[in-house]
């Protein structure tokens, strides 16, 4: 693991701007903040992006959640975790102005640059648009520092014109994003096996699934039957349909632990 970066001085502020930290886009982005840098809450992530070729750093496993659900929507084409709030002073003034201590590093008398866990890039097709998220916990909401942190956050975004939303995991988006990165594994992986899986072989087996609640074990068996398949395994095959969207699934059913999956369309 590459070595973490010390984040107390303005000077170490400075030096990480110049290594292009928190800049950039898309491929080119960095992350303020990586796994190595800070200590996470949780079980912290590097995910590797199917919409963008690198590794996304998550801090906790309520981030992990959330960029599962964020990458799977057909509507977001970027994802900049850890966006830091520059410049400094911005948010140095909001919280002069609404009368709430700024962050600052613990034993300095130096501000902490805040960040917002994730800036997304979202499309039509025919405008595009940002949206910034925060991730918090239902046990961080009872913090009153918390919220006097988060409000320092809304209006940095307010000021920009970006809007701003806060998550809050809940049972369903856990099972929903549980299943995203199930299907989504070999994807994100590249597996080996995928170029075995041709375009032919996805038309024939889409013909052969049919709406409703259904075994994946059955799912498996007719593709095996009918497919002939040989070098190809068949839950790959399935998974990588979902993953493609070109089988729409209901993903508030637990896939894994049920052995079944609802078809939709």
């Amino acid at each position: 693991m590459a070595r973490g970066r010390k984040l107390k001085t303005l000077e170490d502020y400075i030096r990480s701007l110049k290594n292009k930290y928190g800049l950039g886009e898309g491929i080119n982005y960095k992350p303020w903040l990586r796994v190595q840098d800070v200590p996470s809450k949780g079980v912290s992530s590097k995910i590797q992006g199917i919409k963008i070729n690198r590794d996304h750093h998550t801090l906790s496993k309520q981030e992990t959640e959330f960029f599962y659900l964020a990458e799977f929507s057909d509507v977001v084409i970027d994802i900049r975790e850890q966006f830091p709030l520059l410049p400094l002073d911005l948010s140095v003034r909001i919280s002069k102005t609404i009368g709430i201590d700024h962050p600052e590093v613990p034993s300095t008398n130096t501000k902490h640059l805040m960040t917002t866990d994730f800036l997304l890039t979202c499309s039509d097709g025919k405008k595009v648009w940002y949206v910034a998220v925060s991730v918090k916990s239902e046990e961080d909401l009872q913090d009153e520092r918390v919220l006097e942190k988060l409000e320092i956050e809304r209006l940095w975004w307010q000021l920009l014109g970006i809007k701003f939303v806060l998550f809050c995991s809940s049972s369903k988006t856990q099972v929903q994003s549980e299943n995203i990165a199930w299907v989504t594994d070999p994807v994100r992986h590249k597996m080996e096996r995928l170029n075995l899986i041709t375009e032919d072989m996805k038309q024939q087996a889409l013909k052969l699934v049919t709406s409703g609640n259904q075994l994946q074990e059955k799912i498996c068996k007719d593709f095996v039957r009918e497919l002939e398949l040989s070098t190809v395994d068949p839950l790959l095959l399935l998974k990588v349909l979902i993953a493609e969207k070109r089988l729409t699934v209901d993903l508030s059913l637990p896939m894994v632990e049920t052995g079944m999956i609802s078809v939709i369309s």
